[in-house]
């Protein structure tokens, strides 16, 4: 059996043993008396989510610009080309650049023509990449809040208020000229509002998901009743372009081989042509200069350009048996009153009542809107004065969509409470209530040793 050796501490040892021995200091307080060596963690690094921010919002405006902005200039060019390369380059730039700010609404003036009419067409596609250029920059920083809203809309509001600003100074060349004040008031409302809602609803912070059963249904109502309407007016666009077809060839014709440009700037209006056949078949009309009207039951014209767009106008009023096309609005809210009460079973009356009122005022409001973004000048004496005054349409179809809306739904509450109550009684008369048998002890599991 091997015996270790006895080996005797030293001084070292005892010393550390009678340490350890005395020292009954918690943990805490030892850690304490390390000694730690601090070392110098150099600059703090900032967080990312600024530059992401900056970088993100800088790419996707740009983008966006350059998608709307570049098939203009490509546009440009060709008619450029067509017509003899005739004038500088920094004309034609300033030609596509124009164009562009007239999309946003900004009343531009070439030569002697002063034009404020928005072409729709070039707005919606403009608010839809402005909205898809919000969402892409809330994407890129993570944004799921409100605070993440604000900045990812507002970086981008500024960026492309910048462009805009950009494109009033380098576009005042030749004939074309723009203010900066009436350019900035008609474009920043309208590129705020785009990036607001794109952000909004790419964070999912939209008040849509948390509005009270009532409320969505009121304004899902008066946008489908408003929509309906417009896509009436624009198939009696299509049918008043079908039936003066030959008077709108004849038209183009005289543009010989430019006739192409002029048919393209007449598509781009095609959505105001739209709302102003909506405004017709409401009632109020549109006008066409100053000290006109056309209407379902008088027209009063003066002398029109040379333009498809105004050959399509009628210029005489409907026959007598047509004129019923003026209570489409009533009919047409009649039948979403209907949808709105097959929908809203659940409700009581109130809150039925409440929605169509609600869906009546939504539908005007957006008539009248859209009655304002299509209307304008296009000049400064004859056509001073064009398309439908938001007020009369949004007050004349108000009424009628109040008194359809409202009425349907009521009738239509109450025989879908008849009818619910008969089905109720019909359920329980053919009902058989079959008692359950009550417990026993042959129902109980046997129970084995």
């Amino acid at each position: 059996m091997e015996r270790r050796p006895n080996r005797r501490p030293g001084r070292a040892g005892s010393a550390q043993r009678d340490t350890v021995r005395l020292d009954h200091s918690t943990p805490r307080q030892r850690e304490s008396d390390r000694e730690t060596e601090v070392l110098d963690p150099g600059p703090r690094a900032r967080p990312k989510r600024p530059r992401a921010l900056l970088a993100s919002a800088l790419a996707t405006t740009i983008w966006c610009a350059t998608t709307v902005f570049t098939p203009i200039l490509v546009c440009v060019i060709l008619g450029w080309w067509q017509a003899g390369a005739q004038g500088p380059v920094s004309v034609v730039a300033a030609a596509a650049g124009t164009a562009w700010l007239a999309g946003h609404g900004v009343p531009v003036d070439i030569g002697p023509l002063h034009l404020s009419v928005a072409p729709l067409a070039l707005t919606v596609l403009i608010a839809w990449r402005l909205a898809k250029a919000a969402a892409g920059t809330t994407r890129a920083i993570g944004g799921r809040d409100a605070a993440a809203v604000r900045a990812a809309a507002g970086l981008v509001t500024i960026l492309y208020t910048g462009l805009v600003a950009a494109a009033v100074a380098l576009c005042s060349r030749g004939p074309f000229d723009a203010d900066m004040l009436p350019a900035l008031l008609h474009a920043v409302p309208l590129v705020a509002a785009s990036a607001a809602y794109g952000s909004a609803r790419e964070a999912g912070v939209l008040p849509w998901a948390t509005a009270s059963v009532w409320l969505r249904r009121g304004l899902r109502t008066g946008f489908i009743t408003a929509g309906a309407l417009l896509a009436f007016g624009a198939a009696a666009t299509g049918a008043a372009f079908a039936v003066r077809g030959p008077v709108v060839a004849d038209t183009l014709a005289l543009y010989g081989n430019a006739s192409w440009i002029v048919a393209l700037l007449s598509l781009l209006f095609l959505p105001n042509l739209a709302v102003w056949a909506a405004a017709y078949l409401a009632g109020p009309g549109f006008a066409v200069g100053s000290g006109t009207a056309v209407q379902t039951e008088l027209v009063e014209l003066g002398p029109l350009p040379a333009f498809p767009v105004f050959a399509a106008v009628p210029n005489v009023p409907l026959p007598d048996y047509a004129t019923v096309l003026v209570g489409l609005p009533l009919m047409l809210a009649a039948v979403f009153g209907v949808v709105l009460t097959y929908r809203s079973p659940d409700q009581r009356l109130p809150r039925v009542t409440t929605a169509a009122v609600l869906a009546a005022a939504t539908a005007a409001l957006t008539l009248g809107l859209l009655a304002y973004l299509s209307g304008g000048a296009a000049g400064r004496d004859l056509l001073a004065d064009l398309g439908p005054d938001p007020l009369a349409v949004a007050g004349v179809s108000g009424v009628q969509f109040l008194i359809g809306l409202v009425g349907a739904a009521l009738i239509a509450r109450l025989f879908a409470v008849h009818r619910r109550a008969a089905e109720a009684e019909l359920v329980r008369r053919d009902t058989v209530v079959i008692p359950e048998p009550a417990p026993s002890r042959d129902d109980a599991l046997p129970c084995h040793p």
